[in-house]
């Protein structure tokens, strides 16, 4: 049998019961609704229409309820092969993280040592600098000291000539010193 055939038969029977419940409502002022022949139409009305809904849309209802059940497993699938990306994630994220602590750590410790020997370094590139220029001015000091000390001497022997000189031509203006050095002079000339 047909679909549309079944329906039309559907629909005569829902037409008769309710041609019927009506006739036995309408007669008595709707005192009787609730007799036996009344309910029995009733349910022989709803009958008929959950009968025909099951028959006619079972198998869709059904394909809906396979459909929405398959689509809450393949969510439920979905969201377990999300949830295990996200536990690898972060678990690649908690290595990522540790080993950047580790380098962090490795280079703060590299930087110091470097810094260090830098240091290290530039003290003793210092100390060596200021050793030559200590030296450099000791040198100096001595060199300056050494031509103070003959310039002194000239300037001392320049002075000491000078005031020979005046001590002798002071003492050479005397015509008596003159004569005593000249016959000094004489003798000792004389023994050679």
């Amino acid at each position: 049998m047909d679909k549309k055939a079944i329906w039309t038969a559907v629909a005569i029977l829902i037409s008769v019961g309710v041609a019927a419940a009506a006739e036995h409502a309408g007669g008595h002022g709707g005192t009787e609704l609730h007799s036996p022949g009344v309910l029995l139409w009733k349910g022989i009305n709803i009958a008929i229409v959950v009968g025909a809904l099951v028959y006619f849309f079972k198998e869709p209802f059904k394909k809906w309820v396979e459909d929405y059940k398959n689509q809450i497993v393949k969510n439920i699938t979905e969201a377990e092969e999300e949830h295990r990306k996200a536990k690898e994630e972060l678990e690649r994220a908690r290595k990522s993280l540790e080993e950047a602590k580790e380098k962090y750590e490795e280079s703060l410790k590299v930087a110091e040592e470097t810094a260090q020997r830098e240091r290290e370094t530039i003290v003793a590139q210092a100390q060596e600098v200021a050793q030559r220029i200590k030296e450099k001015a000791q040198k100096v000091i001595e060199i300056e000291t050494n031509k103070a000390k003959e310039e002194l001497r000239k300037f001392a022997a320049k002075k000491a000539i000078e005031l020979s000189e005046g001590m002798l031509k002071e003492a050479f203006a005397n015509p008596e010193v003159q004569k005593r050095f000249t016959e000094r002079m004489l003798s000792e000339l004389s023994k050679n």
